[in-house]
């Protein structure tokens, strides 16, 4: 379906179903004799307009904007890896730091594991450690690309609620949500063949991702717990889409709490680091600066991040992060004690190769 007319026509037939005998098939052919999509519109049933789905492919758009996108939980995006792919597109002062990190990075995960893979595959794996980690000196606002899938309704919810939240910070936000509120207007003038009129937010939900109160700590058959995780880290996190998560607003460009990945910590280079990202961070919002995050769900939800990322495959820094909340969250409830292993040790299948194998997965630092 290619048209905004085919679109109207499958979302009436589809809220013809819950009031016809007929079959799906003759409904499609009705003629619509009764303007059922404009009184389905007026009156806020909008769910028919979720079987329209639409993908888009985007290229340029800012870490930050895809991390605002991809904390909506009705969404499928296939985004470009900064592990598996070479960090390009980025301001000069920051492609200098992040091919300086490359270099000094590659030879010290050669050293601090000489026999992490096999000849063959071993350099390779080294490189992707190198580029993940190195990536942290880049911004949060650097390009990005990813195939995005969303439906009509909530595509129509982004676009009204980005449109507001631009609105609202660009004269009166601080300088990290005046930021934010520059890169919006691109993307919404891209969109704007894909308004509907009248396919309003029905609700008080707004964008999920700036909304964050603090809660004491909460584990149970559901459970809310805080802390503090770098952009690249919770843009990792917040794909687990069962669960919910939240960040406060930096206060200003020149907050200096940056993560400092071990294998930095390992090697002396502490100061270094943190002096690169001081610099970026003196006009921009790195990827390794910290951010207060909210994390909220159900049990069996935070028994699948497990399996996901108690893992070699995972990123070393939500591994931690998903280990200290597993290790609170067996505190009261003593079976989580059992996942806090790699799938692997849990008789499960996995079907990708891994260099650390079993609980070296959980005691690497990178």
């Amino acid at each position: 379906m290619k048209t905004r007319e085919e679109w109207m026509a499958f979302s009436r037939a589809c809220g013809r179903v819950c009031y016809t005998e007929k079959d799906f098939e003759m409904v499609l052919q009705e003629e619509d004799k009764s303007d059922l999509v404009k009184r389905t519109l007026d009156s806020g049933h909008h769910s028919v307009f979720e079987h329209i789905n639409l993908t888009f492919y985007m290229s340029g758009i800012p870490k930050i904007l895809a991390m605002m996108l991809n904390n909506e939980r009705q969404y499928a995006s296939s985004e470009k890896s900064a592990r598996y792919t070479v960090m390009r597109d980025m301001h000069p002062d920051q492609q200098e730091f992040y091919d300086k990190w490359m270099e000094k990075l590659t030879p010290r995960i050669a050293e601090v594991y000489p026999t992490m893979a096999d000849a063959s595959q071993r350099s390779i794996n080294i490189k992707k450690l190198a580029q993940e980690n190195a990536r942290y000196m880049t911004s949060v606002f650097t390009p990005t690309k990813m195939v995005h899938t969303v439906n009509l309704r909530q595509l129509n919810f982004l676009m009204k609620e980005l449109r507001k939240y631009e609105a609202e910070k660009a004269q009166l936000g601080n300088p990290f949500e005046k930021k934010v509120a520059s890169v919006i207007p691109e993307l919404l003038g891209q969109l704007g063949e894909f308004e509907i009129e009248g396919l309003d937010n029905q609700t008080d939900r707004h964008l999920s991702i700036f909304q964050i109160e603090e809660w004491p700590d909460h584990f149970a058959d559901t459970y809310s717990t805080s802390y503090n995780l770098s952009f690249a880290g919770l843009a990792q996190a917040q794909r687990h889409r069962t669960i919910a998560y939240n960040m406060a607003v930096p206060r200003d460009a020149a907050f200096k709490a940056f993560f400092v990945p071990p294998i930095v910590r390992a090697n002396g280079l502490n100061e270094a680091w943190i002096t690169d990202l001081g610099k970026v961070a003196k006009s921009d919002y790195p990827q390794a600066q910290l951010v207060r995050v909210r994390e909220r769900g159900l049990l069996e939800d935070f028994r699948s991040k497990c399996i996901l990322r108690l893992c070699g495959h995972a990123q070393q820094e939500i591994m931690v992060n998903t280990l200290q909340t597993a290790r609170k969250y067996a505190q009261e409830v003593p079976r989580v004690n059992a996942w806090i292993n790699p799938k692997c040790m849990q008789g499960m299948h996995c079907s990708g190769s891994c260099v650390w194998k079993g609980r070296r997965a959980l005691e690497r630092i990178v």
